[in-house]
């Protein structure tokens, strides 16, 4: 995507694009009656937001895979998208799962989850991120194995032998939990802050998976196979591995919020989280 100008036969001058745009790029004429791109040393992060504030479709952009722009003109507030009490009952709601049913995600749902994730926020707009989905069990059964091998101590074994055949004697994947999928977030060199961009995108994935009736676990215990070529080679991503999750049908039923410590905030008084 590329901002290139702005078309004046619809720009009425309203001036939004200005401060919406954390790097000063549209600036007014002497004048003050016309709005320019100033971007002649190319610092535009192609976050889109001028895009966004523009009722007025004014804004000339480029860019083939940005062709569904749209607009919500019954949206007069923020809390009119989703109301407060309905994101809370989400929130509250999505669990960390690790019993998962057999049963396939069909791709259509998986694209919602990862249609989710497309437009969650990344640090400077980098949007850095490469994805993988494995549902091949047999392959997500070596990816266990090998990450099994590297954690044993951390999950109380002396050797990774031991562990494996311990896991193997009773059928259990201490990694996977035998979901039926497994998501794998690489992060590119362009990346400006790798972990705390997968944290926020797979976030975004975790809540659309749970909005669609599927089930999430991020997996720290996965994030050690990015150190094995061969392992990356099946998974087809290159480089560190910055977010794992399983995803699947759930196979348990929560019926209670589990208890959670009210934060400590400074500067807010001590009941307001509660």
């Amino acid at each position: 995507m590329k901002i290139i100008g702005i078309d004046y036969d619809k720009c009425s001058g309203c001036k939004n694009c200005i401060p919406d745009c954390s790097r000063a790029l549209f600036i007014s004429d002497p004048s003050g009656k016309t709005i320019r791109l100033a971007d002649e040393a190319g610092r535009c992060n192609i976050c889109g937001k001028c895009v966004a504030v523009c009722k007025e479709d004014a804004i000339l952009w480029e860019g083939d895979w940005e062709n569904d722009v749209e607009s919500y003109p019954w949206v007069k507030d923020y809390q009119e998208n989703v109301s407060y009490d309905a994101l809370m009952e989400l929130f509250k709601a999505k669990r960390s799962v690790r019993q998962y049913k057999s049963k396939p995600i069909p791709d259509e749902l998986l694209g919602k989850v990862f249609e989710a994730m497309r437009y969650a926020s990344s640090a400077d707009n980098r949007r850095a991120w490469n994805f993988s989905v494995v549902s091949d069990s047999a392959l997500i059964k070596r990816l266990s194995q090998e990450s099994i091998k590297m954690v044993h101590s951390y999950i109380g074994f002396p050797t990774s032998d031991a562990a494996l055949d311990y896991y193997n004697s009773v059928d259990k994947d201490p990694i996977f939990y035998k979901a039926p999928a497994v998501i794998f977030l690489t992060t590119g060199p362009t990346g400006s802050m790798p972990q705390v961009d997968a944290g926020i995108v797979l976030t975004y994935g975790q809540l659309a998976a749970h909005s669609v009736g599927l089930a999430t676990c991020w997996i720290g215990m996965a994030h050690g196979l990015g150190l094995n070529m061969e392992m990356m080679k099946e998974i087809g991503l290159e480089g560190r591995i910055d977010g794992v999750l399983t995803i699947g049908y759930p196979a348990v039923k929560y019926h209670q919020t589990p208890p959670r410590e009210p934060l400590k905030v400074v500067g807010l008084k001590s009941d307001t989280t509660k």
